[in-house]
């Protein structure tokens, strides 16, 4: 088949074209797979890439059908999907119980994955622990946990720092570089400083002048697309509200179903968590139901989701609205209500990393982005993509234990963002952002509910109704509105 395949490639490089492995594989199914091959050449002015599996099938299908006209290859319709494979998801494996020594495990296992990511970074060099640090004198470096975090009087601030083999008090002037970045418990730092001996009653102390993140690569990979599409973003639907925007989503999905103006090229559709609205999520939310009966907003959905073209792959995550545990990470939808759903739809926790060919994204809802807003100065509600770099900085999806996410102390740690995405999708604050940090896509998804009672008390705009389309082969982003 060595020679075969040489001619094959050679006559589909004269066309400016190749195989996909699916469709190499179907060719090697078959008799005389040249003549197939030479048979689409001729029989078409122009040939898509990548030819894929469907085209094939298409075209020799078509060609056993007797008829007088020439045969149409179809180019971009044809283009085969890739499989979306789940990197990282909690589905099917929580062993937690909530026993002390699963938070115990849990921070060790958090603690033990971003030393890791930092050990890589140049600035680890000569890094020493906790035990081994307070035992010398002048200039030190530590990676450690930050487990608490206080201010003095006079505006400097003192750390607890922790890493299995003891605690260390950090102190950081205010005229440090390291008082500029804010620091946060539950974070995990290299800290960069000297070593002050016990004096007037104080335990030996890292005066700290730097501090480094595990942050993601500033020059980090840039992923080459292996397939031709792109993909949709979009959240937090909320089915079965009062106020869920139907003539919004009906302009959605007849777009979707046309295949014009756009969406002929989509390949892929992420939905980034709240599928529906549930029940008993906010204070008298039962006033603004339309669907009182949470199985049946999943059955209305799953109905709606039928138009959607069978061959988009829909990937779908839960959010605090779905019918899964309020603590993250978050199973899948249960497949009693997946059920409900064509099968072209894939259900994932929240968080996932899904990755497509080369395409790395993780998709998770974002209800930290809540918390980071609160605590951090240089996070804004409206802007959530600015949450998402501190995310990405910390490389960890909710930096902070014991604040408005519940987490679940998993022995391992399934929020640390391990591997770097190439897009980092996130919904849940209902607003349409998009930006790039160093070589990662952020893309905050829009919402298809329209301003709730809740939402107005707290003074929350929403931005609904728009797509997020992505393509892989420029690494660009836009906005479409429904």
């Amino acid at each position: 088949m060595i020679g075969m395949r040489e001619a094959i490639l050679k006559e589909l490089a004269e066309k400016n074209t190749l195989l996909t492995p699916g469709a190499w594989k179907y060719l090697d199914s078959m008799d005389k797979p040249l003549h197939v091959v030479r048979d689409m050449i001729n029989s078409s002015k122009e040939l898509p890439f990548p030819v894929g599996r469907d085209c094939l099938v298409s075209f020799v299908e078509t060609a056993e059908e007797p008829s007088d006209t020439p045969i149409k290859v179809p180019t971009k319709s044809c283009v085969e999907s890739l499989d979306v494979d789940i990197v990282c998801d909690i589905t099917g494996n929580s062993l937690c119980t909530g026993e002390l020594s699963d938070f115990t495990g849990h921070f060790l296992n958090r603690f033990e994955k971003l030393r890791n990511i930092l050990s890589r970074r140049r600035e680890a060099k000569g890094v020493m622990n906790i035990r081994s640090v307070k035992k010398r004198k002048g200039d030190a470096r530590i990676i450690a946990m930050v487990s608490d975090v206080s201010t003095t009087s006079n505006g400097n601030k003192f750390l607890t720092l922790e890493d299995p083999t003891g605690m260390i008090r950090g102190f950081v002037s205010s005229e440090s570089e390291a008082f500029e970045q804010e620091i946060i418990e539950d974070e995990v730092i290299i800290a960069i400083g000297r070593i002050w001996e016990k004096k007037n009653g104080y335990d030996t102390t890292l005066s700290i002048d730097n501090i480094v993140r595990p942050s993601v690569p500033k020059n980090g990979r840039r992923m080459i697309s292996d397939f031709d599409g792109k993909v949709a973003f979009i959240s937090d639907i909320h089915v079965g509200s009062t106020t869920f925007l139907k003539d919004k989503w009906e302009n959605f999905l007849n777009w979707m179903e046309s295949g014009t103006d756009g969406s002929e090229d989509i390949r892929y559709l992420v939905i980034a968590g709240d599928l529906i609205d549930g029940i008993g999520i906010y204070p008298n939310q039962e006033d603004e139901l339309e669907i009182k009966d949470v199985y049946e907003q999943y059955r209305v959905l799953g109905e709606m989701m039928k138009r959607i073209p069978s061959h988009i792959k829909v990937i779908a995550i839960p959010g605090n609205h779905d019918i899964v545990r309020n603590m993250e990470p978050q199973p899948a939808l249960t497949e009693d209500v997946q059920k409900l759903f064509p099968k072209n739809v894939t259900f994932c926790g929240n968080p996932s990393m899904i990755r497509i060919g080369e395409l790395k994204i993780l998709a998770y809802h974002g209800g930290s982005i809540n918390d980071l807003s609160d605590l951090l100065t240089g996070v804004d509600s409206d802007e959530p993509c600015s949450a998402m770099r501190e995310m990405l900085e910390r490389r960890h999806l909710v930096p902070v234990y014991g604040k408005k996410t519940p987490i679940a102390p998993e022995k391992e740690d399934l929020l640390v963002i391990e591997e770097v995405p190439d897009v980092f999708v996130t919904g849940h604050i209902h607003k349409t952002d998009v930006k790039t940090h160093h070589n990662t896509i952020m893309i905050n998804a829009s919402t298809w509910q329209g301003q709730t009672d809740y939402q107005k008390m707290r003074d929350i705009q929403p931005d609904p109704g728009k797509v997020v389309l992505y393509d892989p082969s420029t690494k660009k982003a836009k906005i479409k509105q429904c």
